[in-house]
Parts: C-alpha cells; structure tokens; sequence
C-alpha cells in the first residue's frame, strides 16, 4: 500500500475506496500507527527498540524529574553559600585558620588544605566552606526527599521509590504513544501541509526511490512546511520538508534525495520514537522550565526576572546542564548513522553537497557549553570528514559544494544597486 496516497490530493482516485476499505479491516493499533516502518511486525515490535535505544537519557530523565534532583541541587547551592560565609566570618573574626583534626588525619590531603588555609586565610576557608556546604547539602537534600516514605519502614520506601520510577517511566509511554497517534494533526497545527499536485509530482519519486536504495518496504508520507529555513525533520510516522530547503537547491534532485534518504534512516531506526520517550519521561520537568522561562522573558522589570530566575533556577540549570546533554549525546550519534545511511544509498556526493552548503550546523547559536554538549547536530565538518570516500583527496574549497542559488531582483533593480 503507497502511504503517501493517504497524504495527496488523489482521494477520488479509484483507488481510494480499496484503501478506506483495507484501513477500515486494519486491527486499531495499525490504523493508528499508519506511516510506521513497514519491516517491523506489529507497533509494539516498532516502538520497543525507539524506547529502549536512549538508556543514559531516559535514566538521566528520570532522576532528574522524578527523583527530585532539582531539589538536592538548590540544598547543595544554599548550604555552599552559606558554608562559605560562615567559613569566611569566623576565620576573619578570630584569625583561625587551623583544621579539624580528623582533617589534618588525611594523608596529604590534610597537610595541602592546611596551607592552603594558612596563607589565604578567609578565603581559602569560605572555599573550604563552601565545597563541604555543597556536598553536605546535596546529601541531606536527597535524605530529606526520601525521608518520609523511608520514615515507615524500608521496604515501604522502596516500594514509594519504584513506584516513582514507574509513574515516570508511564508518563513517558504516554506521551510516546500522544506523539505517535496523534502526530499528522501537531504538525498540522504547527504548520505543516500536504503536497500540492507539483509538489507531490517532485518529492515523491525520489522518496520513493531513496526508499528502494535503503531496501525499504514502504517510506512516511510527506508533508511541506512553507518555513522559508532549509531544513527537513523525520518524525514517528511522517517526514517534513520545509520549502525553504527545496528552494536552496534549486530542485536538485539528486540533493534533495539525499536529504531524504538521511530522514528516512531516522525514520527507520525510531530515533524520533526515542527522542519523544525521553521529553515524556522529563516531561514534569520541561514543563516548569517552560513556565519559568516564560514568566522571565515576559515581566521587563530586572528584579522580577531575578526572582523568577531564583525560584527557577535549578529546573534551568538541570535541564541544560544534565538532561538535554545526555539526549543530545545520543542525538548526535544518530546524525552520524543517518549520513552513513544516505552513503549506503548512492547519495555521497548529494549528502557532501548538503552538509558543505552549510558549514555551520542546522541549529543556530551553537556556541560554548551549547555547541561542544547540548547540540543535538554535530559539526558539520566532522560529519563531512565521516563521509569521506577511502582513497579519495577532499580539499578545500570542497569541489561538493553546489552553487549558491542565484538572488531574485525585484524590478528596476539591479545587482549594482
């Protein structure tokens, strides 16, 4: 059956009485997971190895939001401070700087902190201070979390604990199983459309054409976002191209294949599956980011964003220094099997040509912290160093690159103007 039949404007063909026929006859869990890997046997079978890929990121997003991280993380931060301030107070009010005995005890350790103390005095002990702040905090943090079901008993607390982890784990299938049923009608909502008849007349043989080089039994319909930023998005059960993409090539048809190759791999290996369970199981988590952000970026006085920013903090620094990482981590590796895949499928030099038009990556601002962890693309050169074919020179400028599209002029203009 050709999915994208159900995505054109061919719905009084005569074969779309078959087709209402066979999805009406379809067990519910197949009608509902229309555009899916065709390979796979049933929809279980389909988002089972989607779920389970991204091991580190679902863990990493169920201590985070579940087990209350945030939480030991801002008793770590108030207990350092405060630490640190003590520390420095009394060392500068009384010139002690000795240690504690048990301290001085520690091989090494105690003779290098002792002067350290020694010569810094009231600031080396508010770093001292501070650091035994930290750590004392964040434990006490964690022991006050689970103080109250542990307070009942052991097994009464660690019943409450893997019940948590459960609870988490649930949020995460349902929202998976929210992404996947109902996914035509987001990306519906946030932009996307159907084909028109040329666009259908372009896109869809060299979908399908990607499809046979990848030996796949079926390809997602495709839906066209008129964003004018060139790029493509594999989601569960569709594909997205945005106009702006097919305009920055000038229809090339061998590059745009490649491009589609590349989603296509995405498609089939459930990386958008896996990527969808792990923002469900941090899904508590995203949401009071989302509202503290909001409340931040909306208010123009600076003191109420300071307050926003205290209340917030530790949901912000969790989430872009700990979650998004441990996703985009795996995020990246999947580009890396999505080039090779489109390798595999004769589109080197259409993939090389992508990749050189922007020597950045897809994603904006990729700078710092963002650029070297939180980045789910990887550098552009780097993947282009991947594609390399053996034995072959690519030097710079790359002879890959295809031609910058030509500027539209409006009239009575010239390029001299």
């Amino acid at each position: 059956m050709q999915l994208e039949e159900e995505e054109s404007s061919a719905a009084d063909s005569p074969r779309s009485a078959p087709l209402a026929e066979e999805r009406a006859a379809a067990p519910l869990t197949e009608r509902l997971t229309v555009g899916r890997p065709a390979n796979f046997r049933n929809a279980l079978t389909w988002l089972e190895p989607g779920i389970l890929r991204n091991l580190r990121g679902v863990l990493t997003a169920l201590i985070a939001a579940w087990l209350y991280l945030p939480a030991a993380l801002a008793a770590a931060v108030a207990l350092a401070f405060a630490g640190g301030w003590i520390a420095f107070f009394y060392t500068f009010s009384t010139g002690d700087t000795s240690l504690p005995q048990q301290v001085l005890d520690i091989p090494l350790v105690g003779d290098a902190v002792q002067n350290l103390m020694s010569k810094s005095g009231g600031v080396g002990a508010a770093l001292l201070g501070a650091v035994a702040g930290a750590v004392i905090g964040f434990v006490l943090g964690i022991y006050w979390i689970f103080l109250g079901p542990f307070q009942n008993g052991v097994v009464d607390g660690v019943a409450a604990v893997l019940g948590t982890i459960v609870l988490g784990i649930g949020a995460g299938l349902l929202y998976t199983v929210y992404r996947v049923v109902f996914e035509k009608h987001i990306l519906q909502i946030t932009g996307a459309r159907r084909p028109s008849r040329r666009e259908a007349a372009f896109i869809l043989p060299l979908v399908a054409e990607a499809a046979t080089r990848l030996n796949l039994p079926n390809h997602p319909p495709v839906l066209i976002d008129d964003a004018r930023e060139p790029n493509a998005f594999a989601y569960a059960r569709h594909i997205v191209v945005n106009q702006g993409l097919l305009e920055e090539f000038n229809y090339e048809r061998e590059t745009i294949a490649a491009v589609f190759a590349h989603e296509l791999i995405h498609w089939r290996n459930g990386d958008p599956v896996s990527a969808a369970f792990v923002q469900g199981v941090a899904f508590p988590l995203y949401l009071v980011q989302a509202a503290g952000g909001w409340l931040r970026d909306q208010t123009r006085s600076p003191v109420l964003r300071f307050i926003a920013w205290t209340v917030f903090w530790p949901v912000f620094v969790t989430v872009q220094y700990l979650v998004v990482p441990m996703q985009a981590a795996d995020s990246r590796e999947a580009e890396y099997r999505a080039d090779q895949g489109a390798v595999l499928a004769g589109y080197r030099t259409g993939m090389r040509c992508v990749l050189t038009r922007f020597r950045r990556s897809f994603e904006g601002g990729r700078n710092g912290w963002v650029a070297a962890i939180c980045a789910s693309h990887p550098p552009n050169e780097l993947r282009l160093e991947r594609l390399e074919e053996p034995g072959r020179e690519y030097p710079l400028p790359d002879e890959d690159a295809s031609a910058l599209p030509l500027p539209v002029l409006l009239t009575g203009t010239s390029l001299t103007d």
